[in-house]
């Protein structure tokens, strides 16, 4: 090889790199698996509805807020679609930590929902099933916010009045498991 073939190289794996990310965002350097994953969640997304008022300031702990998410996950280069719907529920105000404002619930559980994506999907097998993927990283999800936020859960979609929130798909859109 030329000398300076191996610059060429690395110039074009960089700019693969950069097509398939684009304005994506991919996956931060401290992704646990062999696999790219792309796409981030915002804490925009996480548009939680109060649930339980928290109107007894005499307890340690009080009020809920939840959000459903439905989220596009796609398998490699490949067509595999599905939708992922978790539900995200988070106390106003816990013992641990008092009180937990809206915009710090929000930014904590888009961050948490990026690594936990990140940390199922990077290690993801050829042909693994989406739902199988959907459901691990619920469960890891949900471990990473109780770590953060005593009384968090994370689970299926279930509260009624809550909003679901489309991420990465129309609803009424949505492809067939």
């Amino acid at each position: 090889m030329p000398p300076n073939s191996h610059h060429h190289l690395w110039a074009a794996l960089l700019l693969s790199m950069v097509a398939v990310c684009g304005g994506m965002g991919c996956a931060s350097s401290k992704q646990q698996g062999p696999n790219p994953v792309v796409g981030v969640i915002t804490p925009e997304y996480f548009r939680f509805r109060e649930i339980v008022p928290d109107d007894d300031p005499h307890v340690p702990s009080g009020g809920w807020r939840a959000v459903c998410i439905h989220a596009l996950l796609k398998h490699g280069t490949s067509e595999a679609r599905s939708v992922c719907k978790f539900e995200v529920g988070l106390p106003l105000r816990n013992e641990k930590q008092g009180l937990i404002p809206q915009e710090e619930a929000q930014f904590a559980a888009a961050s948490m929902a990026n690594r936990a994506v990140r940390d199922v999907l990077s290690r993801a097998h050829p042909g693994e099933m989406l739902a199988v993927l959907c459901r691990d990283f619920k469960t890891t999800y949900d471990a990473m916010l109780k770590a953060k936020y005593a009384g968090a859960q994370v689970g299926e979609c279930r509260t009624a009045g809550i909003e679901t929130v489309p991420f990465g798909i129309r609803l009424g859109e949505e492809p067939t498991p």
